[in-house]
């Protein structure tokens, strides 16, 4: 599954750069991120992802690791979480591009999406619909984060 999302935001790109890197303040924008921490700088990170999907509540212990970035512009990294209780893995690969646009940033996010397991079963339309309410929440965060509002 692949979610594709542009956000202008009213901001410099130096200062979404510097705030995607700012970990304690990043997760505060991800619906369900509970927790992250700083494995090695600008290449490794643990976070845990509790939410709600269909019947089940899961949470997914996730190792992130950033597989390119360059300064100002772009930010690819891949997520992998397991949840024993509900038998379900989770990956996502995210890319973040970054370019001006008057009056601030343009920030396009594409999160491919592979759920296996009972999680699975639920089918496309409801783990789709739970994204979807995830990135519009996330965005939503990023903006008032950013912007002030």
């Amino acid at each position: 599954m692949q979610f594709e999302k542009d956000i202008a935001i009213s901001a410099p790109r130096e200062k979404v750069w510097q705030f995607l890197w700012d970990v304690d303040r990043f997760i505060t924008c991800v619906p369900g991120c509970k927790e992250a921490s700083t494995v090695e700088n600008g290449k490794v990170y643990t976070a845990t992802m509790e939410e709600k999907v269909g019947p089940f509540r899961v949470k997914f212990p996730m190792k992130i690791e950033v597989e390119n970035s360059v300064p100002l512009a772009l930010i690819k990294a891949r997520a992998t979480g397991n949840d024993s209780k509900v038998g379900s893995l989770m990956t996502v690969n995210l890319e973040v591009k970054l370019k001006d646009e008057d009056p601030g940033t343009l920030m396009s996010v594409t999160v491919s999406l592979e759920i296996l397991g009972k999680m699975a079963a639920l089918g496309g339309s409801i783990i789709k619909r739970k994204a979807d309410q995830v990135m519009a929440e996330f965005v939503e965060a990023i903006r008032k984060n950013l912007e002030g509002n």
